[in-house]
């Protein structure tokens, strides 16, 4: 299909402006960079109550926010890890779509600030998520959630956070109840087909991506690891039934789309929606594509299906 008219938009206008790529930027303006997605977002719906903390992680203290939907606990949760790179972005670029997430689902929304690459390559901020849920599980009642029913979730490298941490718990004979996954990164590979369709001209390029794993991994070996490239991984059996959402013009899409079809060959239970016309990083663009809202909308719901009582 043709790219949505509205996306069609968006990128001639960022064309015309002429920013660098973030391949092109320093660290500290790649984050500058990062923030742009604020301009890019409508406004924040109210949701019941939000509670800011810090939690105890692996190597140092984590940011989280907490936000919680109207009614009566004990609630169903979601830990969220955003997207990133890996590299940029923080809760407040996540603020909008997790408020959104809080009133779709039904679900208490956990939102953790994880340490980010160069600073911390893979597997701090891994190991940060896996913190975050552990904690979440440890402190469910505290929090108003029921242990039963938390489920990860993320977009793009959020995503890839999220698929690993889902991996992990099954690895370990403890799933996750459910996963969302975003667009998500799967595999350190720049040489799919969907890389090499939408190498550049979609707001994510394929060297951006080159760029974002130099920074992840501190040895290309790393990403061998299934808990950097989930896809990797030599077995998806006992995985959480998934939501997997994944954009037509962008490099990632095989990444979600052979991640889902693995899952599923594995006996996993997946729905699979590819979004046509959309690009990368819609997910964070309410304001301007509303296409995001629908994918607000279908997240929400698969997550409140998936952890009805």
């Amino acid at each position: 299909m043709p790219l949505d008219p509205q996306a069609a938009t968006f990128l001639a206008e960022a064309a015309a402006a002429g920013d660098p790529p973030v391949e092109a930027l320093s660290i500290a303006d790649a984050r500058l960079s990062g923030l742009g997605f604020l301009d890019l977002q409508g406004e924040p719906e109210e949701v019941a109550r939000v509670v800011h903390r810090f939690i105890p992680g692996p190597t140092a203290d984590l940011p989280v926010r907490i936000y919680y939907p109207d009614g009566e606990g004990p609630f169903p949760a979601v830990v969220w890890f955003h997207g990133s790179g890996w590299v940029i972005c923080n809760l407040d670029v996540n603020d909008v779509p997790a408020r959104a997430l809080t009133n779709r689902s039904g679900c208490v929304v956990i939102a953790v600030n994880y340490q980010k690459a160069p600073e911390h390559p893979f597997p701090v901020p891994f190991d940060d998520c896996w913190a975050t849920l552990q904690w979440v599980r440890a402190n469910a009642v505290a929090l108003g959630v029921d242990p039963a029913r938390i489920a990860v979730g993320g977009d793009s490298s959020g995503g890839n956070l999220a698929a690993a941490v889902a991996l992990r718990s099954a690895d370990e004979g403890d799933p996750v109840s459910f996963q969302a996954l975003i667009y998500p990164v799967t595999n350190f590979d720049l040489d799919t087909p969907s890389y090499l369709e939408n190498a550049e001209g979609y707001l994510l390029n394929r060297e951006s991506m080159r760029w974002f794993w130099d920074k992840y991994l501190a040895a290309p070996s790393d990403g061998e690891n299934p808990y950097a490239s989930p896809l990797r991984a030599d077995s998806l059996a006992g995985s959480a039934p998934a939501f997997i959402a994944t954009a037509e013009f962008d490099p990632l899409r095989d990444d979600g789309e052979r991640y889902a079809h693995r899952l599923r060959d594995a006996g996993v239970e997946v729905t699979l929606t590819r979004y046509d016309g959309m690009v990368h990083g819609f997910f964070l663009m309410d304001g301007v594509l509303d296409r995001a809202r629908g994918l607000f909308d279908e997240t929400g719901a698969a997550l409140r299906s998936a952890l009805s009582a």
